[in-house]
């Protein structure tokens, strides 16, 4: 931590916009400037917010062609740092500021695949291959992303025959995305494409889960705070609580319980699939031990995970085929197994339960916080006289967004973490107590 005096230091090293006039350095002009992550979509983006009396966007003549490097660190050093290049795609919000020439505006930029995946198509047709591996012929052949910034390709589970009809190559990612399944050692089909400060990355829900937690983070009151720089860099400077919980939502869209009804209309053959939370709690990686919801039955005697036909889908599969040695290339072969009966109802369960509990919380900038990250969130009791932590809203968590925002005095982190368990039990309902049955009822 050398040269770092206070929490919110940072060191700003590079921040050129690339034009075809000229290459020209935004520091002494840059408001604030902000760079974002998402677990949930393909490409990092953000802006840079601009005060200047000179004229630049003339000068420079912008028109959308740009490029922007950023460079910046917290300590100076390449141990926590972000240097990227992005592509400038708008400029917005430009308006004067109370003087004939000074004016403020927003440059916008992307990564440049962005618009490459905007500009192309792409048809073809995937014989007998890993959806990962074609995931990787995407990026290298129709997006030309360079081999040092495609990060973890994590190998995926089970051979396909998948025709891409014209897609754009961020919809044909996210297409064969939906088929992804793991290894056989993570149940389901968490497979998510995302890209973070290092590159473009493909990884299982369920492995990230498994990474070591990066850091411990605490929210303190400033009056309790001590006088420590350690302390103050992994201190919370305020939190929100996204979504605590919505059964109703949850029950809705799947995440406890679903079901799924496959017809083979080859082999004239039903099958139904049920997705029961508790069941796949115990054989899955999760972030913390226990589950997000308690064992309280309904007037019919059945949990929030036992109802599986909640959310009920009927498809057209192909799970029996007698061809189980299917090869692409054969003339006429019969398609192998897609495995819809794993992708359909536990990729709609473990989406959901990732965003079953938010949390945004603002601490100290650092450039080691990117997406798919795992951190401890202690939060405290709100109990009076209760000096312990909260025993359902602290524990694990994943980072899902990230969004380091730069001013001219202070650097502060916003990340978006989502947990799909407990660190401890919710209390063991007693569904026979003559109190509750009659609530459950619906007698008074």
């Amino acid at each position: 931590m050398a040269g770092i005096k206070n929490s919110k230091d940072y060191s700003l090293e590079t921040l050129v916009i690339h034009t075809s006039v000229a290459s020209f350095d935004l520091k002494l002009s840059m408001v604030e400037m902000s760079y974002v992550e998402d677990l949930f979509a393909s490409v990092c983006s953000g802006y840079v917010l601009i005060a200047e009396a000179s004229g630049f966007i003339e000068t420079l003549a912008l028109n959308g062609t740009e490029y922007l490097r950023v460079r910046f660190s917290k300590f100076g050093d390449d141990s926590n740092v972000i240097d990227k290049i992005f592509r400038v795609y708008k400029v917005s919000k430009r308006k004067l500021e109370g003087t004939t020439y000074k004016e403020s505006y927003i440059i916008n930029f992307c990564s440049d695949e962005l618009l490459l995946s905007e500009q192309y198509k792409m048809s073809k047709r995937y014989r007998n291959s890993a959806i990962s591996d074609n995931i990787y012929d995407i990026l290298n052949n129709y997006l030309g992303v360079p081999s040092t910034r495609i990060g973890t390709i994590e190998p995926t589970y089970g051979q396909y025959d998948l025709i891409i009809p014209t897609l754009k190559p961020f919809d044909a990612i996210n297409f064969m995305l939906n088929y992804a399944r793991p290894n056989p050692s993570n149940p389901g089909a968490d497979m998510l494409f995302y890209e973070d400060k290092n590159g473009f990355q493909l990884r299982s829900l369920q492995t990230l889960m498994k990474l070591p937690v990066y850091q411990a983070y605490s929210y303190k009151p400033k009056n309790l705070q001590p006088n420590n720089l350690l302390f103050e860099l992994y201190n919370v400077l305020s939190y929100e609580i996204l979504d605590s919980f919505d059964t109703l939502n949850g029950i809705t869209n799947g995440t406890f319980a679903n079901q799924l009804i496959s017809v083979n209309p080859l082999t004239r053959k039903r099958k139904k699939t049920n997705f029961d939370y508790g069941i796949y709690l115990q054989n899955s990686q999760s972030l913390n031990p226990f589950p997000i919801v308690d064992n309280s039955t309904n007037r019919f005697g059945d949990a929030v995970n036992q109802t599986h036909k909640a959310q009920l889908k009927l498809i057209f599969s192909n799970f029996d085929n007698i061809n189980t040695d299917y090869i692409a290339s054969d003339p006429g072969a019969t398609q192998g197994d897609i495995y819809a009966e794993t992708f359909i109802p536990y990729r709609t369960a473990q989406l959901g339960l990732l965003n079953y509990t938010r949390v945004r919380l603002v601490v100290p900038g650092d450039c080691n916080l990117t997406i798919g990250r795992i951190i401890t969130f202690n939060l405290g009791s709100k109990q009076p006289n209760n000096a312990s932590l909260d025993n359902y809203y602290s524990g694990n968590y994943i980072i899902t967004g990230v969004k380091h925002i730069i001013d001219m005095t202070s650097y502060r982190t916003i990340i978006e973490i989502t947990k799909d368990s407990n660190p401890y039990p919710y209390p063991t309902n007693d569904n026979g107590n003559p109190t509750w049955s009659a609530a459950v009822s619906g007698y008074i």
